[in-house]
């Protein structure tokens, strides 16, 4: 358990470092969001990820192939990770929200390792608030 509570205050102390409080925000922004989707799509389907990630990414700028390329790996992710078809769509939403996650703080400055630590103290914050 204590290795558990060192990477999530690892996590804690790498974002206070690294991060401002505008950054903060956006962070929140990205988790309500991402919550929103999963609202309004509880059983999503497949099509209704590839249009969710459609618009996500086409507004902000990416390209047609881009977004072919990402529902691509997210799919070849769920293949490695041995999902059954109908957990994939969500799993490919949730896919999209750590994609999101590490794309922003890799856009300020943190490193592979950090942003490791940050989603692994995430994920274990998840998870121990999830059994509580």
């Amino acid at each position: 358990m204590s290795q558990k509570s060192d990477v999530t205050q690892k996590a804690r102390d790498i974002l206070e470092e690294a991060l401002d409080r505008e950054a903060v925000d956006v962070l929140a922004e990205i988790s309500r969001e991402m919550q929103q989707i999963f609202n309004e799509n509880p059983e999503p389907s497949r099509d209704d990820v590839v249009r969710i990630v459609s618009d996500y990414f086409t507004g902000d700028g990416k390209s047609e192939q881009f977004v072919e390329n990402w529902i691509h790996t997210a799919e070849e992710h769920c293949d490695s990770r041995g999902l059954r078809e109908e957990d994939r769509p969500k799993a490919m939403l949730s896919d999209l929200g750590v994609f999101r996650f590490m794309n922003f703080l890799m856009e300020k400055g943190l490193t592979d390792d950090q942003v490791n630590i940050v989603l692994r103290g995430a994920v274990q914050q998840a998870n121990y608030k999830g059994n509580s």
